[in-house]
């Protein structure tokens, strides 16, 4: 029963992804001429795939055809080809686009459910299978890798050392291997989703896993990463990773990791990495300026104790003594901050009180003007925060 229904889910998906027409740079063969371009004289990758027929009086719709429609070993189910995620017959018609300015490797194509006798040929018992024809063979490779484009634009890259047109998204998720793993996880707050590349829910979470990469980006001590961990199974097997995905949190100073069970919300991971971390990061990137950093109850980010009672004397009416003794503490703290309260207390003593709300909406503008890296944001925010000290609301009563 389940075989059927995803079976009929594949065939509503393939039934979609056909309504469109565009020009495919996939070369389609068939018995006529699949020896004539498979002949050895350059590499080719081959897709031999089952193409779905309009459901009535399909065989294929109504009971399971003697081969397998989808390789549920090495590509997406069909259940997960309808959440949303790019088909398969998308991804390899966009591998063929990536090299399609290269005569010297084949990107093509066999409907084997249409020549069957073709593909046993091949011993092709699922669908979609991948052959590697190398140049100087008419002899196939079996293709065992990952079915996501890039995947398979690295295979391809690989195989031929040709250039590929195809441009990776850029990303802020960490991406770790066998070879990076230790040298990341244990030094830092460590966030790690292990994922395989045909996997719809790892598919689905990366919109979200990448937002939350962007969150923490710039955080010094608290990285975002991921690891294929088809392609990385020691590392995957010594943390015991049996499902997709799997997400760990490691403690900067431990390779034991916590299990995240959390929800899968950008929110709730903002949440839990400003819990495990000691950030203070919103939904988006940007600074709490409401949340106090642990342990220090009354702070707010960037703020330092000993100068805000310091700033509290300022603005009671001891300014020249206020100012004398900041800088004293800023000489010797080691925040890049202290001397901007310095800053202020003189701005404050040469402009009037006027400054700290002018500063301070000066700061909230520029923020807002959408151009503001994050790393400045967190500046701003911090610098309004050490503002905000020099305050009637925040000091007590002012005699500025």
């Amino acid at each position: 029963m389940i075989s059927k229904l995803l079976l009929l889910a594949y065939a509503v998906s393939s039934l979609l992804v056909s309504s469109g027409v565009r020009a495919s740079n996939v070369v389609a063969l068939s018995p006529s001429d699949f020896d004539s371009v498979i002949d050895g004289s350059k590499p080719a990758l081959v897709e031999f795939y089952a193409p779905v027929r309009p459901l009535q009086g399909n065989p294929l719709a109504s009971s399971l055809s003697p081969l397998k429609i989808m390789d549920l070993d090495n590509s997406m189910t069909a259940a997960e080809s309808c959440t949303g995620m790019p088909h398969p017959r998308e991804v390899y018609e966009e591998l063929a686009d990536a090299f399609s300015h290269h005569k010297d490797v084949v990107i093509a194509k066999v409907d084997a459910d249409a020549h069957r006798d073709l593909g046993g040929r091949f011993d092709v018992k699922g669908f979609p299978t991948l052959k590697w024809f190398p140049k100087g063979s008419t002899k196939p490779e079996d293709y065992s890798g990952g079915r996501d484009i890039d995947a398979l634009v690295k295979f391809v890259t690989d195989k031929t050392g040709l250039k590929s047109t195809y441009k990776k998204a850029p990303t802020y998720v960490k991406e770790l291997d066998a070879s990076n793993f230790e040298s990341v996880v244990g030094k830092k707050n460590a966030l790690v989703e292990f994922y395989a590349p045909w996997c719809g829910h790892c598919k689905n979470l990366a919109p979200t896993y990448e937002k939350v990469a962007r969150d923490f980006s710039i955080e010094p001590n608290c990285v975002v990463a991921n690891i294929d961990a088809t392609a990385s199974q020691d590392v995957a097997t010594a943390f015991d990773v049996t499902g997709y995905p799997t997400i760990k949190f490691f403690p900067a100073g431990s390779k034991e990791p916590l299990s995240y069970e959390g929800g899968r919300t950008e929110a709730d991971f903002v949440d839990f990495l400003n819990e495990h971390c000691g950030t203070q990061r919103l939904v988006g990137g940007d600074l709490n300026e409401k949340r106090p950093i642990p342990h220090v109850s009354r702070n707010k980010a960037g703020k330092i104790p000993e100068l805000d009672d310091v700033a509290s004397k300022f603005i009671s009416g001891q300014q020249d003594a206020a100012t004398e003794e900041a800088k004293k503490i800023a000489a010797s703290n080691t925040s890049k901050y202290a001397n901007y309260y310095v800053k202020v207390m003189e701005k404050i003593q040469k402009d009037g009180k006027e400054y700290v709300a002018k500063e301070i909406g000066r700061l909230t503008k520029i923020s807002q003007s959408g151009t503001t890296s994050l790393e400045k944001k967190d500046d701003f925010t911090i610098r309004k925060n050490i503002l905000q000290s020099f305050t009637a609301a925040e000091g007590g009563h002012s005699e500025l």
